[in-house]
C-alpha cells in the first residue's frame, strides 16, 4: 500500500518535461496512461506541464511523513471516513463544488462550516445575535431539533445491525454486477472507449 501512494505522488508531480512514473504500476491495465503507453509499444504524450519542483520539494516531507507503514496500516479497515458527517460534504452542502465563488464568498462558507460542524445549527444562535438579528422561539426549536436528528441519524448509522445491512447490500450490488460481467464481458475499462 505504501509503494501505491508513493507511486501516486510521483506520477501527479509528472509532466511534459519531467516523466515520474518508473513507481506507476507498469502492464496493460495499469492506471497509469503512461506505463500502459509503454506496454503497447506506444509514444505517450503528456500535455500537462507537471508541478513545480519548488512545490514538490515542500509537499514531499510533508506527503512521504503521512506514508509511513503504521499510519497507513489503521487505514487499511477502509472505516476511515464517514461520508454523512465530513467536514467536506458539511462544506460542499454550503458551497457546491460545481460553482464557481470567490474567496470572500469561499470564507466565509468555511467559517459557517467550521461553526455548524463544531457546533450545530444552535451554534448560528450566537452569530445571529452579534448581528442584531433576533430569533423567534420557533427557529431556536428548529434548529435544535435539526441538531438532535444529525446525532440521532449518526448514532443510527454507526449501529452495527446498520454496518451489516451496508455490508449485505454491498456485496448484493458487487454479486449482480459480477453476473453482469460474466454474461456481457468488460463493458467499461478505465480510460478507454
Amino acid at each position: 500500500m505504501q509503494s501505491a501512494v508513493i507511486a501516486a505522488f510521483y506520477h501527479c508531480c509528472s509532466g511534459k518535461n519531467k516523466q515520474m512514473h518508473k513507481q506507476c504500476p507498469k502492464g496493460g491495465d495499469s492506471w497509469c496512461k503512461y506505463q500502459r503507453a509503454v506496454h503497447e509499444g506506444k509514444v505517450f504524450v503528456d500535455k500537462s506541464p507537471g508541478l513545480p519542483n519548488d512545490i514538490i520539494n515542500s509537499i514531499k516531507t510533508t506527503y512521504m511523513s503521512l506514508c509511513d507503514s503504521n499510519l497507513l496500516s489503521k487505514c487499511l479497515h477502509g472505516k476511515t471516513q464517514n461520508n454523512n458527517e465530513s467536514f467536506n460534504n458539511v462544506i460542499w452542502t454550503i458551497l457546491h463544488k460545481e460553482t464557481f465563488v470567490e474567496m470572500q464568498s469561499l470564507t466565509l462558507g468555511v467559517n459557517i462550516t467550521v461553526l455548524l460542524f463544531n457546533s450545530g445549527y444552535l451554534g448560528l444562535l450566537d452569530v445571529f445575535k452579534n448581528l442584531g438579528v433576533s430569533l423567534g422561539q420557533e427557529t431556536v426549536k428548529n434548529f435544535s431539533l435539526m441538531d438532535s436528528e444529525r446525532v440521532k441519524s449518526a448514532k443510527r448509522h454507526s449501529l452495527p445491525t446498520s454496518k451489516l445491512s451496508r455490508k449485505k447490500r454491498k456485496s448484493a450490488k458487487k454479486a449482480k454486477l459480477l453476473n453482469f460481467q460474466v454474461k456481457e464481458g468488460v463493458t467499461y475499462k478505465c480510460g478507454e472507449f
